[in-house]
Order: structure tokens, then sequence, then C-alpha cells
């Protein structure tokens, strides 16, 4: 119940243990989540772009993003009309990379790309040939590798 989850806020008790790495959650919900890292599952598309996400509150945070207008960038001609797109393209004359693994501290200028390198250390192929069933950590890895079997 709610009341159990909430007394586990305060006791820091943490029954759910993840089966892959024993990390240890206080909620069901947040280990189902989790889970999620290992498997490479993205259950929530974004109606737009059909984007994928693990979590459904990181769909919401995409569409808010996308917010449209016309935006600049202030080091070149590049622009956009969504606001997430002129933020990644500026990194890539800033150099800044936000995102850091939190296994081996390498930093990445995209969330995307982090998401990509964190598979290497859980170990998740989600990406799957559907001619002989090989699995990938990246879908473009996974579409040169299909093209093998067509040559």
């Amino acid at each position: 119940t709610n009341v159990k989850k909430h007394i586990r806020t305060h006791t820091g008790e943490r029954p759910y243990s993840c089966t892959v790495c024993s990390k240890r959650f206080s909620a069901k919900t947040n280990l189902n989540v989790h889970f999620r890292l290992h498997t490479g599952a993205l259950p929530y598309e974004c109606p737009h772009c059909k984007k994928r996400f693990n979590q459904k509150r990181n769909l919401r945070q995409h569409l808010k993003d996308q917010i449209t207008g016309s935006y600049n960038c202030s080091f070149c001609n590049y622009s956009s009309e969504i606001v997430t797109n002129i933020k990644k393209h500026i990194r890539t004359h800033t150099g800044e990379r936000p995102y850091p693994c939190t296994v081996c501290e390498k930093r990445f200028s995209s969330k995307a790309n982090l998401n990509v390198h964190f598979r290497l250390h859980t170990g998740a192929l989600p990406f799957e040939c559907p001619q002989c069933r090989k699995r990938f950590n990246e879908k473009r890895s996974m579409l040169l590798h299909l093209m093998t079997h067509n040559k």
C-alpha cells in the first residue's frame, strides 16, 4: 500500500532486489523501471517522432521539450524549430558533455549516447536480427549486420 511505501522512506527498508545487479529498491515499481535498463525495454513511444523511452516521465519531458519556435545557433547557421535539437547542436561547438556514466564516469553530450554506452555495462542487447536472431546493443549495429544477410 501507499502507507507501507511511505514508511519505507523513513526506515530505509528496500525489500525489492534486482536479480541482475542486486541493487535494492523500496518500491516494486522502482525495481520494474530499473530492470528496463538491463533489458533495454522502451515501452513508451512519442506519437510525433517515434522515439521510445523506458519511463513515462521521460516521454512527458520529451513532449514538453518539443515546443516549437525558431531557434538559431549562435556559432553557425544551423537553426531548428525544436529547442532540444538546438541545445544538442550547440554542444557540438562547446564540447559540453553533461551526461556522466554512473559506472565508469565517462561523459556524453546526449542522453541517447549515454544510454547506448550504459548497455555495455549491463550487457543489454535489445535489438535482434529478424533473420538469424543474433542480438545487438545498438540498432545501427543490427541494421549493418542485417545487410550481410542480403549479399
